[in-house]
């Protein structure tokens, strides 16, 4: 048992968030953690991080326990370059590596008759030596351009400061410092909000190799079916448990929800009986008997409770009808700001109905390309026509058409012609009730402000829409709300999403930008990624040779670090001969002294060079001891 935590109960004022939580993770499991907005789930992983206390219960970790927390929006102080942030996350093995090069230069300057202590640094530097190669210590560099690559960062953000960071930007940057640190526990508070399709990947494939364990909160539900192996739903305060992954836990959810609904139709039924049993029973005393029992036999009756589904709003989008079969012609457009040219000479068109996914890198220029059709950017060369009848709205992902000082039903009235009435009536399909009509935009969190941007988006008579990261902010429930109108629309799509799952259930096509140039690729999204995956493995199998390489390049750093401490070993033992010879000449020398008959004429002098002669064996018999186990070291290391 990593860690477990027993009927926490927390609140914000009178506001009760968690009630009676009891969570158990184990050595290897790996969990995502779900529930509508605001339900507690941030709370319940800064508690199982130690960033928050309970109000009630306890959390007990393993001993020794290592913990890693990403939390959603990280705000942290970073100071330094990108390198050396990463490099302190691996802080164990700098700190080896530099042990190692003060013991090779302690093990240089040693005299060879400190025989005793040259012993011990040698003892020590090897058992270094295998620890730090265990734990990876040659391949440091390796480790941290492949996390920092794998992430989206370039080559040359390793050099750059944090301070000159943007907030996703610092995000991924202790993204990647907890991956390289290797954490018993890591707790990740939506990593995928900052990650392009490459770095979503990526991500997939690293924690899927991860050997911890993990607890993940996120909405992405293509990532949690990569990665997870259990769900944990939390909802109205209480927690539950699934296995497998997303699709896993849906399918059970609706078993779950239809046999109780089943079984609620069943028992309403039961009791309607009863109740009208009761209701008809006869006047006599007997039949008022009969009926008090039923009665009382109706109050133990354990209620089954009503299927609720979470909140959410319902989305109707206002269609102002067919347009012409060519909606949408990019000719030759380029694109340039200064001496950075972001597109050239595109050439893409969009005929009627057809619903366009657009991805690629972060910074690649997704949201300018939208900006460029809607005529909010004008293109440096080239043109954009639309064909007839064809009317577009545009959802901003930031939603910029939003006036941070006007209040919901300010912004529902500009949007539209309603009245106040039918105004605050919209606003309720939208889960914006009584006084929150009268709250200011700036006032709104995220998926607030995403529901009002949809809820003026239904407003728009249009055929074509424009969407910049639909899901973002938004909860499960809403966004398969999203997916469902969007579903029904007869008109066309562009979207820009970084959400497979929701993707793969809406497009026809996929536009992909990347280095200035936009591809088009005529499919649905899965067959998109399928293609991917195909040129991944061939770009693998021709990138073989290069792998193979890097692994040559570390086998000879590893035989030369061999070589480097084999010709320590050597010196050592050619100095220990120096000295064995030098030693087995003077007892020779001191024998042959002692031999002489004179000698026994002087007791004193006799007795001084029978102890130099002791001393000298005893310390020859140290040199060859040394020497012995010098030469085993150098058969382990031949």
């Amino acid at each position: 048992m990593l860690i477990s935590l027993n009927n926490i109960e927390k609140g914000y004022g009178a506001h009760g968030v968690l009630q009676g939580v009891t969570i158990r993770l184990h050595k290897g499991d790996k969990v995502g953690l779900i529930g509508p907005n605001g339900s507690g789930k941030s709370t319940l992983v800064k508690i199982m991080a130690g960033e928050l206390e309970p109000d009630k219960g306890s959390v007990h970790r393993a001993r020794g326990l290592s913990c890693g927390y990403l939390p959603q929006d990280f705000d942290g102080f970073l100071s330094g370059t990108l390198r050396r942030f990463l490099e302190e996350s691996l802080g164990c093995l700098l700190e080896m590596k530099g042990k190692l090069a003060a013991l090779e230069q302690e093990i240089s300057q040693c005299p060879p008759e400190a025989e005793g202590r040259l012993q011990r640094l040698l003892e020590r530097y090897g058992e270094l030596s295998r620890e730090f190669q265990e734990k990876g210590g040659y391949t440091v560099e390796a480790r941290i351009a492949a996390v920092a690559r794998g992430l989206g960062f370039q080559e040359a953000d390793l050099d750059q400061e944090l301070s000159t960071f943007s907030g996703g930007e610092k995000t991924r940057a202790k993204l990647a410092s907890l991956l390289l640190q290797q954490p018993d526990l890591l707790l990740l508070d939506e990593p995928t909000n900052f990650l392009d399709l490459a770095g979503l990947e990526w991500l997939e494939r690293f924690l899927q190799d991860w050997p911890g364990s993990l607890l993940v909160v996120s909405h992405d539900r293509f990532f949690l079916d990569r990665v997870v192996k259990g769900i944990f739903l939390l909802e109205g305060g209480k927690i539950k448990s699934y296995p497998g992954g997303y699709s896993t836990f849906e399918a059970l959810r609706r078993q779950e929800r239809l046999a109780q609904e089943k079984a609620y139709r069943e028992q309403q039924l039961l009791l309607a009986r009863e109740e009208k049993r009761i209701r008809e029973s006869k006047a006599d005393a007997r039949s008022k008997k009969q009926a008090r029992s039923r009665r009382h036999r109706l109050e133990k009756v354990e209620r089954v409770e009503q299927p609720r589904g979470p909140a959410s709003f319902k989305l109707g989008l206002d269609y102002a009808g067919r347009g012409g079969d060519r909606v949408l012609a990019l000719e030759g457009v380029s694109k340039s700001y200064g001496d950075r040219q972001l597109f050239h000479q595109l050439n893409l068109e969009v005929r009627w109905g057809d619903r366009v996914a657009v991805v690629g890198p972060n910074g690649a220029g997704k949201t300018t390309l939208l900006k460029l059709i809607i005529g909010e950017e004008q293109p440096s060369a080239g043109r954009i026509r639309l064909g007839p009848s064809v009317r577009v709205v545009y959802f901003a992902q930031e939603q910029e058409s939003l006036d941070p000082e006007q209040t919901l039903l300010e912004a529902v009235m500009q949007a539209s012609d309603l009245d106040l009435k039918e105004a605050r009536n919209h606003l309720g399909r939208y889960l914006f009730r009584g006084d929150q009509v009268f709250q200011r935009v700036k006032e709104l969190s995220g998926g607030e402000k995403s529901r009002l941007a949809l809820a003026c988006l239904a407003l728009s008579r249009a055929n074509c829409l424009l969407m910049d990261e639909p899901t973002s902010h938004l909860d499960l429930s809403a966004v398969e709300e999203l997916e469902e109108a969007l579903s029904r629309y007869p008109g066309t799509l562009i979207v820009v999403s970084h959400d497979r799952y929701f993707l793969s259930k809406l497009v026809n096509r996929v536009w992909e930008v990347n280095a200035g140039e936009v591809q088009s690729f005529a499919g649905t999204f899965q067959e998109y990624l399928q293609r991917r995956e195909e040129e991944a493995r061939q770009e693998k199998t021709e990138k073989a040779p290069e792998r193979a390489a890097l692994r040559r390049r570390e086998a000879q750093q590893r035989e030369r670090e061999r070589q480097r401490r084999e010709s320590g070993l050597r010196r050592e033992q050619e100095a220990l001969e120096e000295s064995i010879a030098a030693a087995e000449a003077k007892i020779a020398r001191l024998e042959q002294q002692l031999s002489r008959p004179e000698l026994y004429g002087s007791p004193q002098e006799l007795s001084e060079k029978g102890l130099e002669l002791l001393q000298e064996q005893e310390k020859l018999a140290g040199l060859l001891r040394r020497w012995e186990e010098v030469s085993l070291l150098l058969e382990k290391l031949s």
